[in-house]
């Protein structure tokens, strides 16, 4: 380690932190980091410590179409080009939500994710290296006072300026001032009260934010971007595919709601409400569900009406799960009605023949609006209705409608 070299940069945090704290007190805003960066250099070049790198051609790039002799070029940079999108969008992406977070800014991250690609398309006709949102370059023109997106142009053209009138005065500028406005630009962009509030949160993001700063620390700051998106996801796959699941009953005050512990049990009708992701993580758990009606039906249930009003996201994993079930019920002669349906869920019924095992008039679609200001109409009720005269007078002792058959009429409610 260079004593000078230490001096210079600690003396550069200095020189940034003494610049803010004059201009706040004067109520001017002061460019410290430029003029903090001015006086490094001039030291360094007083003192002879100041570094001679290698000229700099004063011209911009010339447009050049790119050439691509052989197929085999885009398979061997396919591996190189694809990681640094990835890493590039997520990078731009994390600086664009912290810089948000401050000035409660909305963003659309997919403009951010076509601005971006446009970018690196266009760049790649003037010979230009791959490049994204920088957590350094974007927190320094934040911390700076832009406030808008005409910043980034103006700081395009400034450095388009220098390179063209002052590129070769680059060799004066220490690497060791650069350090040190990296450090201050690096401690403002820390959100200590947002941190508190991530570790007080929830484990999830208490985790999280450890991970991610870990590998940050041990692996390098690029890099912990992408390791935080794989553990998110690692992390969040076992979250979203609980499946929950609620029996329902009809009690009686002819309300149709979830089983309490009072609440006898029906021998021949059984409902239940699911509520969840229907996709391949939650595969495990609809196992569990469907085993748990087939016990049922052994014990004598004859019709089984399954609210799928809550669930989302339906996967092959999960439909065919489903298909076997209701093939096996076919064959049990037991009927299963599905209500809540959504529209989507029921073209992919549709697609893959549920039809077979389970008929039209068996499928409830989501609640729809009736005609004029009535109420809505809802499918469950529908079901419920349907599963009562399929089961007739095969009504078990503890039903709550075999009070009311003398009386002509039922009504529900949900």
């Amino acid at each position: 380690m260079q004593p000078f070299s230490l001096a210079l940069g600690l003396g550069t945090v200095a020189a940034v932190a003494g610049l803010r704290a004059v201009g706040r007190r004067l109520g001017v805003p002061l460019p410290d980091m430029l003029l903090a960066l001015i006086f490094a250099s001039l030291l360094a070049h007083l003192a002879g410590h100041h570094e001679m790198p290698l000229r700099v051609t004063p011209t911009l790039p010339a447009f050049h179409v790119p050439a691509v002799p052989e197929v085999r070029w885009v398979q061997s940079l396919a591996w190189s080009a694809l990681p640094l999108a990835l890493l590039g969008l997520l990078e731009a992406i994390a600086i664009s939500k912290s810089i948000a977070a401050r000035t409660r800014q909305k963003l659309d991250f997919n403009w951010q994710c076509l601005a971006e690609g446009l970018a690196n398309l266009g760049g790649g006709f003037f010979q230009c290296m791959p490049g994204s949102g920088s957590l350094t370059r974007s927190a320094i023109n934040y911390q700076a006072g832009a406030v808008s997106r005409v910043s980034g142009i103006l700081a395009a053209a400034a450095v388009a300026l220098v390179v063209l009138l002052f590129a070769d005065l680059a060799r004066f500028v220490p690497r060791p001032a650069l350090a040190g406005i990296l450090l201050v630009t690096a401690w403002r962009l820390v959100d200590r009260p947002r941190i508190r509030y991530c570790l007080r949160a929830t484990p999830f993001d208490r985790n999280l934010l450890l991970a991610t700063a870990g590998a940050a620390v041990f692996v390098s700051v690029e890099f912990s971007i992408l390791i935080g998106v794989f553990l998110s996801f690692l992390f969040f796959v076992p979250r979203v595919s609980r499946l929950m699941a609620s029996e329902l009953v009809i009690s009686k005050e002819r309300v149709v709601r979830e089983r309490q512990a009072d609440d006898p049990p029906c021998g021949k009708l059984f409902a239940l409400g699911l509520e969840g992701q229907l996709f391949f993580g939650a595969a495990p758990e609809l196992d569990g569900v469907l085993t748990d009606l087939t016990t049922r039906v052994e014990q004598g249930v004859r019709v089984i009406v399954l609210r799928l009003k809550r669930t989302h996201n339906p996967d092959m994993v999960c439909l065919e799960r489903l298909h076997t079930f209701l093939e096996d019920m076919r064959r049990r002669k037991v009927v299963v009605l599905l209500c809540g349906v959504r529209a989507e869920f029921a073209q992919a019924l549709e697609r893959l023949g549920f039809h077979e095992c389970l008929p039209p008039d068996q499928i409830f679609l989501e609640d729809a609006p009736t005609d004029g200001d009535g109420p809505a109409l809802s499918s469950t009720l529908k079901a419920v209705k349907r599963a009562y005269d399929l089961l007739g007078e095969d009504l078990c002792a503890t039903c709550p409608r075999r009070q009311n058959v003398e009386e002509g009429g039922w009504y529900y409610m949900i």
